[in-house]
């Protein structure tokens, strides 16, 4: 007589759904459930047909960009972290990439999964209307452009990030510090500044604004007005750059005004990726857990998936500073 899933559950003391959520290998069994119930199943000699598994999709959409996106190793911890949880809960990842707006929404079209992860907040309306038409689940890494109720996002306090990361500063007698941002205005990069003014306007040190400048990762612009402060006299002793990328540019323009990293200026930064290991000197860095960000956004998605009536959740996930021998007491 064939063994069933009722005949599993009985025996492992447990339901036949969850005998039938251990096979699909569901999220919301514990480990050690599914443990039991295969050990029930290998002792009962239970064969089950593969054929049957439910199969998921999700989308992980990048933002538009023809170079700079490639370039950044955040993106990729993102993605190693979501490949990680989908591997794991049998979900399949499709890559969705393209230089323009029409490009991503022809790239979402024909994948036509069941749920998306947007590695970025800023998402053009053309493609949130295209998601909201269809009742197509999707999650946002970073803070949603638009306060909507029915936004579902995970992303990391960038504010207090900043203000922390001056904070670190301030404790090593540091007072005269400068903040460099991202030339896109990115929203991380604009709170990162928030919390940079907050805590320099908290400190009681003044807030001048020749100290907040601008970068680009592709090295396109003019370095002028930074190479001037940091041959000034009145040069700050340390920056607060707003990623790890810029942080390396950064110590190569302070490095061409004869000054040195953490000797004469020091660097904080953030995302821990391998330019702040392999620096010279490695960066002291604001850790955002990118691979967190990914698993985080997985568990979200696939809940929404599961069951579309649930409410729009926004996920915080903290964040921490690896201190490193680019910052030096004063």
């Amino acid at each position: 007589m064939a063994i069933t899933i009722k005949d599993i559950a009985k025996k492992a003391g447990v339901s036949p759904s969850t005998v039938s959520r251990t096979i699909n290998n569901h999220y919301s069994i514990s480990e050690e459930t599914k443990a039991k119930v295969r050990a029930v199943m290998d002792e009962l000699g239970y064969v089950y047909d593969k054929s049957h598994l439910q199969t998921h999709t999700i989308g992980v959409v990048f933002p538009r960009s023809m170079v700079d996106v490639y370039e950044n190793p955040f993106y990729l911890e993102i993605v190693r972290g979501i490949s990680y949880l989908c591997n794991k809960e049998h979900y399949t990842l499709n890559l969705i990439t393209g230089a323009d707006v029409r490009e991503i929404k022809t790239s979402i079209e024909i994948a036509s999964c069941e749920g998306y992860i947007f590695l970025y907040a800023d998402i053009n309306e053309a493609l949130t209307h295209y998601m909201v038409e269809h009742e197509i689940p999707y999650i946002v890494i970073g803070k949603p452009a638009m306060q909507s109720v029915t936004s579902l996002s995970v992303d990391t306090d960038n504010v207090q990030a900043g203000y922390e990361a001056v904070k670190y500063l301030i404790s090593k007698g540091h007072k005269k510090i400068g903040y460099i941002g991202a030339e896109k205005h990115a929203q991380y990069a604009l709170d990162r500044r928030i919390g940079y003014t907050q805590a320099i306007t908290e400190a009681g040190y003044p807030l001048r604004d020749n100290y907040i400048h601008t970068l680009s990762s592709s090295y396109t612009y003019s370095p002028d007005d930074i190479l001037s402060l940091l041959r000034s006299e009145n040069c700050p002793t340390a920056f607060v750059v707003c990623d790890d990328i810029y942080a390396v540019i950064m110590t190569r323009l302070i490095d061409e005004v004869g000054k040195r990293v953490p000797d004469d200026i020091s660097l904080i930064s953030f995302n821990n990726s391998i330019f702040a290991r392999l620096a010279n000197p490695p960066l002291t860095t604001v850790d955002v857990n990118p691979n967190q960000l990914g698993m985080e956004a997985v568990v979200q998605i696939v809940k929404h998936i599961e069951t579309p009536t649930m409410f729009a959740t926004r996920t915080i996930v903290p964040f921490t500073i690896r201190k490193r021998q680019s910052v030096k007491s004063v």
